[in-house]
């Protein structure tokens, strides 16, 4: 239970630097986690107390196990599957999405419009690659590299209890900070649940890596393109596809897939 302890001491650094940050400007302090109104320096320099403490995290973990960083995450990227499982998963992503996203289309529930600015939509499009790489990298080896491997070395003999437990938590830190849609989160559950299993039946980041890259490489590659008419819970919405009814059920045919293909 290391890396939850851990985790959860995560939410209390947040807050202390958004106080710090707050209080520069002569502004009242906020009882939860929400930039929202507050200048510009505020709402980067929470974003950036929010990554430096993650990736704290994922470093000092593997030392209060007793390996160092670089053996502890060279054992969960093995080398030897990295082209096989990154591509897989990124190719079951981004096939489930276009087929989902390619329903919405022929149904009249989503549109095509271009709703940003060039510059915008065109820079997006630039660092799109190397942000879905990086940001799906880093989530994997918090969500699945710490907790999830820390759950199964704390519960061994029932692997989908801590399957659960890690999907459950991978969901809820995704609410720590105030968010526009709360709707969403059994969406977060079963995309947690898919990449855990993912990770537990290869007993590597590879696979849960190209499952996430994938699907933030179509879902924000699609989004200043379109917009979403609903009905939500049929369809999702913006970033949230997934998390309509039938994304959901989208996710339970990969996770299906995965637990069929992958491991025994």
């Amino acid at each position: 239970m290391m890396a939850v302890l851990c985790l959860l001491a995560a939410p209390v650094l947040m807050w202390l630097g958004q106080t710090v940050l707050l209080r520069r400007h002569g502004l009242p302090v906020r009882w939860r986690l929400d930039a929202k109104g507050a200048p510009r320096d505020v709402r980067v320099g929470g974003r950036i107390v929010t990554q430096v403490t993650l990736l704290a995290i994922i470093v000092v973990y593997p030392l209060l196990v007793g390996s160092s960083p670089v053996a502890y995450y060279r054992s969960l990227l093995p080398m030897s599957q990295v082209t096989v499982q990154l591509a897989h998963g990124a190719a079951a992503a981004v096939l489930c999405l276009c087929a989902l996203l390619g329903a919405w289309l022929a149904t009249g529930m989503l549109c095509v419009e271009v709703h940003q600015a060039r510059r915008r939509w065109v820079r997006r499009l630039i660092l799109l690659l190397p942000t879905a790489l990086l940001g799906a990298l880093v989530e994997e080896l918090l969500f699945r590299g710490v907790v999830m491997a820390d759950l199964l070395r704390w519960l061994p003999e029932v692997p989908y209890v801590a399957v659960a437990l890690a999907a459950l938590i991978f969901a809820v830190a995704h609410y720590v900070r105030s968010v526009k849609r709360y709707w969403t989160f059994p969406g977060h559950v079963m995309l947690g649940g898919l990449l855990c299993v993912a990770y537990m039946r290869t007993d590597s980041l590879w696979l849960p890596v190209g499952l996430h890259a994938g699907g933030i490489l179509m879902i924000m590659g699609i989004r200043p393109f379109v917009r979403y008419r609903g009905p939500a819970w049929l369809t999702g919405a913006s970033i949230f596809p997934f998390a309509g009814v039938v994304g959901i059920a989208g996710l339970v045919v990969l996770t299906a897939f995965v637990l069929t293909h992958y491991g025994g």
